[in-house]
């Protein structure tokens, strides 16, 4: 049953200074709504670049090759190192550490694009020679047909790949491009998949306008005999990609008479590096946050205990009124408690209701330029409500607890001694 007499003496004792109970408040209310957005923020923008990020394996590694910088073996520094598939068939055979191997090999410059037609629509392509092991290292959400298979590579099969803006420029987006045959360089390949990146930003744009063929048809059919430009790869689990980077080199450099130590013969790049970075970056700004809320709620809690300690020292009257008409110590410090719970109770509510709302707003005004289509490393503002309502429950508990040592100085107020005082 709720006790009417009780919650109007309550609301009495908050109203008679209402000035001094809004400014106790809004330190409460303050300091939930920092938080909720704080939170909020930094949840959208640890999406955002986690999903810039979905795309690609975590634990990837790139390596290619250079030029050497030292001599050795009588051969003069400033050699260039080709990479070929005598090295993927050493590394296969060699390292126990790699889980999946994609040697990739490019027509053209990097990154260069080249005329890809069907009848008398052409549009730029970025043209790829690959293996079926590059699914494991770039994930693709393949929208009709296939990837390319171990037969193809067996059988040099003029097949291809296309992405989903190829398609739609020579194709049309409502045309099924299956078994239909475009040219590279003159040369006719039959398309057996669409594939849709799972990349934001530019990299989707780019490889969106990526055209997939066979290696081993790639290196036949462009007179690339056994060369390949790159390798990607992810280790097995356990092994950390930096670790298998150093293996590679090693195994590179005894096959291309390379100088052990000669760091600037491979070039690489490693997904995993990135990764870790971000990952403790965020780490961080987590800390972060939850250090500077924490710190403005414990501001609030103290302003509400030494408020209490004031209130205390003016009720000194009502407190030895009560005592001397029969109101035990207990009594006296559950009025104060529920008091203080009350006031700390509503003003963290306003304070997270403000905030989701305060994120409702943001998410409205940076919903269109933080689409998943976007560059924007941001992403629609949230908070675990789990979260938030923990740390609401906490606050409560802390500023009760804050006030449990004015509660008991209330309940040493000698009654007699009071009244005569006053």
């Amino acid at each position: 049953m709720i006790d009417r007499d009780i919650w109007r003496e309550v609301y009495s004792a908050l109203s008679s200074n209402r000035t001094r109970t809004l400014l106790t408040a809004s330190g409460i209310f303050w300091g939930i709504f920092i938080l909720i957005v704080m939170l909020g923020f930094g949840n959208g923008i640890e999406v955002g670049v986690n999903r810039s990020m979905q795309g690609y394996a975590s634990n990837a590694l790139y390596l290619w090759g250079s030029r050497t910088s030292e001599p050795w073996q009588g051969l003069a520094p400033g050699r260039a190192v080709g990479l070929n598939n005598d090295d993927t068939t050493a590394i296969e055979a060699g390292l126990d550490s790699v889980a999946h191997l994609a040697p990739r090999a490019r027509l053209g410059r990097w990154r260069g694009r080249n005329d890809v037609r069907r009848g008398t629509k052409v549009t730029e392509a970025e043209v790829m020679g690959d293996t079926p092991a590059l699914e494991y290292i770039i994930p693709m959400d393949i929208q009709v047909g296939r990837f390319i298979n171990q037969l193809d590579i067996a059988q040099r099969r003029k097949v291809v790949v296309i992405g989903e803006r190829v398609h739609e420029e020579l194709f049309g987006s409502d045309v099924n491009p299956l078994g239909e045959r475009i040219q590279i360089r003159q040369i006719s390949f039959t398309v057996v998949g669409i594939f849709r990146p799972q990349r934001y930003g530019k990299d989707r744009e780019r490889l969106s306008s990526t055209v997939f063929t066979p290696l081993s048809t790639f290196q036949q059919v462009f007179n690339r005999g056994k060369r390949i430009n790159y390798f990607s790869m992810v280790p097995v689990p356990g092994v950390r990609s930096e670790h298998l980077a150093l293996e590679v080199r090693e195994l590179l450099a005894g096959l291309h008479r390379v100088a052990p130590h000669d760091r600037r013969a491979f070039g690489d790049w490693n997904s995993e590096k990135d990764y870790l970075r971000i990952r403790n970056l965020f780490t961080g700004i987590r800390g972060f946050i939850w250090t500077v809320g924490i710190a403005t709620l414990l501001a609030g809690v103290l302003g509400v205990s030494n408020i209490m300690l004031i209130v205390i020292r003016e009720r000194r009257r009502e407190f030895a009124i009560r005592k001397s008409i029969g109101a035990t110590p207990a009594a006296v410090v559950r009025m104060i408690l529920l008091e203080t719970s009350t006031l700390v109770g509503v003003a963290g509510l306003a304070g997270l209701l403000a905030g989701l709302a305060a994120l409702q707003i943001i998410d409205l005004f940076t919903r269109e330029v933080a689409s998943a289509d976007s560059d924007v490393l941001f992403s629609t503002p949230f908070v675990d409500m789990r979260v938030a309502v923990a740390a609401m429950l906490a606050l409560a508990l802390a500023a009760v607890l804050a006030t449990v040592i004015p509660a008991r100085h209330a309940t040493r107020i000698d009654p007699a001694e009071a009244l005569r005082s006053e």
